[in-house]
C-alpha cells in the first residue's frame, strides 16, 4: 500500500479539482455556449510552422488541385472520408501546411466542427484562432454569405465508425444539408477525397448493432453529437499507441459543381414587380427557405433541386475516386455509399 499523502497536499489537489471543474462548468454555459458562427476571428495560427512539421510525419502528404477555382466565388468543400481523426481535412484545409493558399489564392476556407468542441476552455480559443467555425446551418450560411468558403467533413463522426484500412465507406446518401446551404447561397460544391485516410489507424469497427460497445457509441452520437471509434495506431517509441501510422496522405480537390442560387417564388414575384428583393431573404444574403423541422424544406421545387445537385455531387465524387484510385489507393476497395 502507498503511504497517505500529506493533508496539505490533499487539500491543495481538492481545491485545484474543484476550482477547475467550476471554471469549466461556468465557461461551458458562458463563452463556450457561443461558437464561431461568422468567421470573424483572425486565422492567427493558420500558418503556424508546426503544421508543416506535422505534415512531414506522413511520408507523402500533398494537396492536389484538379481545376481552377475563381476567387470571386464561395465554395463548399466536401471532404471524404472522415476516418478516425480527419487528418486530411486538418492538414489540407485547416492549416497552411500543404499550401492551400498557394494553390487557391484569394479563397478563405473555414473548417467546420461540432458546437461541443467550443465548450472546452482554451480549446475554443485555439480553434477560433485557427479559423475553425461551427458546422451549424446558420453558421455556414453566414460564412458563405460573407464571401468566404467552408470545408465540411460530410460523413461526420458517424462515418468514423465505418473507418477501416483499405475501405472508403461513406455516409452520404442521407447527408443533404450542405447541398441545401449551397442552393440558398449560390456557393459551388467541390468534392474532395483524402486518399490514405482509412490507413491512418487500425480499427475495431466490425461490431454488430446489438453489441454493447456499438450501442454505447450510438448513444454518444445521439446525445452529444459525436462518438468514439475503437482505434489504435503506433506510439512515439512503441509499435502500439494513439499516433497515426505514417502512411501517404493525398488530398485531391475536384472540380467545382456550379449551383444556381434558389430565390423562391415570393422573391421572383417581387423582382418581377420591380421592388426590392427582400422577401424570402435573410440578413446574410442567403435565400430563406422554410423547413419542416427535420432539415427538409416545405418547398417541393427546392427539395427537387436539392436531390438533383446531390446526385451530381455523388456522381462527381465517385468519378474523382475512380480517376485517382489507381495512383493513390491501388489496393483499396471501391468507394461505397452505405447510408
Amino acid at each position: 500500500m502507498t503511504s497517505q499523502p500529506p493533508l496539505l497536499g490533499r487539500l491543495a489537489i481538492a481545491y485545484y479539482c474543484a476550482t477547475f471543474g467550476l471554471f469549466t462548468a461556468i465557461y461551458a454555459i458562458g463563452p463556450g455556449a457561443v461558437p464561431s458562427t461568422d468567421a470573424s476571428w483572425p486565422k492567427s495560427l493558420w500558418k503556424w510552422g508546426m503544421w508543416k512539421a506535422m505534415a512531414t510525419y506522413f511520408p507523402q502528404c500533398k494537396l492536389h488541385k484538379t481545376a481552377d477555382l475563381p476567387p470571386n466565388k464561395s465554395y463548399i468543400f466536401g471532404q471524404h472520408p472522415h476516418g478516425v481523426l480527419a487528418y486530411g481535412t486538418w492538414l489540407g484545409f485547416g492549416t497552411s501546411a500543404l499550401g492551400f493558399d498557394v494553390l487557391f489564392p484569394g479563397i478563405d476556407a473555414r473548417v467546420t466542427t461540432l458546437n461541443i468542441n467550443f465548450r472546452a476552455p482554451f480549446l475554443r480559443e485555439y480553434l477560433l484562432l485557427l479559423g475553425v467555425c461551427s458546422v451549424s446551418k446558420q453558421a455556414i450560411l453566414n460564412i458563405l454569405g460573407s464571401g468566404k468558403s467552408v470545408c465540411i467533413t460530410v460523413g461526420g463522426g458517424s462515418e468514423s465508425l465505418l473507418a477501416a484500412p483499405g475501405k472508403y465507406d461513406l455516409i452520404l446518401n442521407r447527408r443533404k444539408g450542405f447541398v441545401r446551404c449551397a442552393l440558398q447561397t449560390g456557393a459551388s460544391l467541390v468534392p474532395c477525397i483524402s486518399f490514405g485516410e482509412p490507413e491512418t489507424y487500425n480499427t475495431i469497427n466490425q461490431l454488430r448493432h446489438s453489441h454493447p460497445i456499438r450501442r454505447y457509441q450510438r448513444f454518444l452520437e445521439r446525445t452529444l453529437g459525436f462518438t468514439i471509434p475503437l482505434a489504435f495506431g503506433r506510439g512515439v517509441f512503441l509499435p502500439y499507441g494513439l499516433l497515426p501510422y505514417p502512411v501517404p496522405l493525398n488530398i485531391v480537390v475536384g472540380a467545382p459543381i456550379e449551383v444556381e442560387k434558389y430565390k423562391g417564388k415570393e422573391e421572383e414575384e417581387k423582382e418581377e414587380e420591380g421592388g426590392p428583393a427582400s422577401i424570402g431573404r435573410v440578413s446574410n444574403g442567403s435565400s430563406s427557405v422554410r423547413g419542416d423541422g427535420r432539415g427538409r424544406s416545405n418547398d417541393a421545387v427546392f427539395e427537387a433541386l436539392v436531390d438533383k445537385y446531390h446526385r451530381q455531387y455523388v456522381t462527381a465524387l465517385l468519378e474523382l475516386f475512380d480517376q485517382h484510385k489507381e495512383k493513390y489507393a491501388k489496393h483499396a476497395s471501391d468507394m461505397r455509399l452505405l447510408e
